[in-house]
């Protein structure tokens, strides 16, 4: 057995973290929808999740350009799964939501979301995932702090 320093461990996690995600990802559009990319996947999701947005916002939160976000969004609309609308508050303003088809793939997502979870947590105690548990929620604050 190798034995890593404290910076050869942070680095092996990071990887591992990182490929896990990515496969996730791969994992989940794969299993849909040839056609979807994982920004795609993550713009239903969003909009699934937290209702309308403009495209300067999923801009912001895919770290991203605007005309990215047209070119993704446009090819949502093309497919049947979101629309644009106006405001009515301010019609200068145009809102992107779900369309039923795009919340059936939302509800199919959710699916396979739960089928590839099942099979990812087979075999883990219940002290295994508390101490995963713990240790993302570590991370994750560590990776949104500011310093």
């Amino acid at each position: 057995m190798i034995v890593l320093d404290q910076e050869q461990k942070k680095d092996r996690l990071s990887t591992l973290v990182s490929n896990h995600m990515n496969q996730i990802v791969a994992s989940y559009t794969r299993n849909l929808e040839n056609e979807l990319t994982a920004p795609q996947y993550f713009i239903i999701m969003t909009l699934a999740n937290e209702g309308r947005k403009n495209s300067s916002e999923l801009a912001a939160l895919l770290s991203i350009s605007l005309s990215s976000v047209t070119n993704l969004t446009n090819k949502l609309v093309n497919k049947g799964y979101i629309q644009r609308m106006e405001s009515e508050e301010d019609r200068r303003q145009i809102y992107l939501h779900l369309t039923n088809a795009g919340r059936e793939l939302e509800t199919k997502i959710q699916e396979k979301y739960r089928e590839i979870n099942d099979r990812l947590w087979t075999n883990f105690s219940d002290q295994e995932l508390d101490q995963l548990i713990a240790s993302y929620e570590k991370m994750l604050i560590n990776f949104n702090s500011k310093g």
